[in-house]
């Protein structure tokens, strides 16, 4: 676990579009050596597919021939000090109107692990299987059903095999949480919660949404718990972390994820709140929440997201220079993204960085 004897963290989220050729990791690479970075949240697993070398999950159509992306990566930064972080969507599956090209991807292999809303018969109905149409898009999209135990058992499979396979200095989770919400109600895992309660539609009692909340979060949790385990066997040293929703309230209510328990049980390593907020006011409560709310012993385990994309630097900078004053030291930005689009934006936000 990071202790405060370490170097302070200053991290980069790279997204998968800067994973493709061996180019275009390279420039990522410099940009972070050359200006101070020392992690990088690489994605490796971005909507159900994967940016390295898999014996169950088919590779993104986006790299090229036999590349093997985060092998790369990690080779090029063995001489160099950056920490090497899978970043992988854990319950995010697809977001496009079109359907996926792989043949072979969840989409299609398993709709019965799809996460839905109540009588949402679109997906129940599997109606999102037509490839004459478009597919409507709800939200983000499409997700993994946490309460579907065969979804978790596969996704620890997921972990297990980056972990066996490759010397990481850390596994990111992104997406680790409902759709919203009102999601939740993936047919096998409401099944297995029915029987578990003794609920039947004739005796849906007031305990109903409290029992069947809790039901929720469990299922990601105990998903954390066991991939934690799956991981320190393969990688003792590895650094697991996730990308969370900064109001720790939000998190816990809205989207299920008891990113405050994960903390303290041990099975996260880091918590990374994504406090993307524009205005300053929300930025600075959100920060107080977590400071109030998360013992003092935690919080050098706290590294706070920040958003390039939709602020100026100079916005920006002034809530990097907010954090130190709280004495939240440490950060990752996202996203390389901005950085490539927009070379002025970096020259301005350095000077706080």
């Amino acid at each position: 676990m990071y202790s405060k004897n370490e170097n302070t963290i200053k991290a980069l989220w790279i997204v998968r579009d800067h994973m493709v050729k061996p180019q275009d990791i390279d420039r990522a690479i410099d940009f972070a050596e050359h200006n101070g970075f020392n992690h990088i949240f690489a994605q490796v697993r971005g909507r159900g597919d994967s940016f390295y070398n898999s014996e169950f999950v088919p590779k993104s159509k986006l790299v090229i021939n036999d590349f093997d992306p985060l092998k790369y990566l990690i080779n090029e930064c063995k001489n160099k000090n950056l920490k090497v972080h899978a970043w992988i969507n854990i319950y995010y599956l697809w977001s496009s109107k079109k359907h996926p090209t792989n043949e072979n991807h969840l989409f299609f292999q398993k709709p019965e692990w799809l996460d839905r809303i109540e009588n949402d018969g679109y997906i129940l109905d599997k109606k999102f299987l037509n490839k004459k149409n478009n597919i409507y898009v709800n939200g983000e999209g499409f997700f993994l059903a946490p309460t579907n135990p065969d979804v978790n058992k596969y996704l620890i499979n997921v972990v297990s095999e980056l972990s066996s396979n490759y010397s990481l200095d850390g596994i990111h989770y992104d997406y680790i949480r409902y759709h919203s919400i009102d999601y939740g109600h993936n047919k096998t895992g409401l099944s297995i919660f029915k029987e578990n309660n003794k609920i039947n539609d004739y005796n849906l009692n007031e305990d109903f949404n409290r029992l069947f909340s809790n039901y929720k979060r469990r299922s990601i949790t105990e998903f954390v718990k066991n991939a934690n385990i799956e991981i320190k066997n393969n990688l003792p040293s590895c650094i697991i972390s996730a990308a969370v929703k900064p109001n720790i309230y939000d998190a816990k209510l809205t989207f299920f994820q008891e990113w405050d328990l994960w903390l303290s049980a041990g099975y996260l390593d880091w918590a990374v709140p994504m406090n993307y907020a524009v205005d300053n006011n929300d930025f600075v409560q959100n920060m107080y929440m977590i400071k109030d709310n998360i013992p003092k012993k935690y919080h050098d385990n706290i590294i706070v997201g920040v958003a390039a994309y939709n602020q100026s630097a100079k916005s920006l900078g002034k809530k990097i220079n907010r954090l130190r004053k709280m004495d939240f030291n440490n950060i990752s930005i996202f996203s390389y993204n901005t950085i490539v689009e927009k070379p002025y934006y970096w020259r301005r936000l350095k000077k706080y960085f």
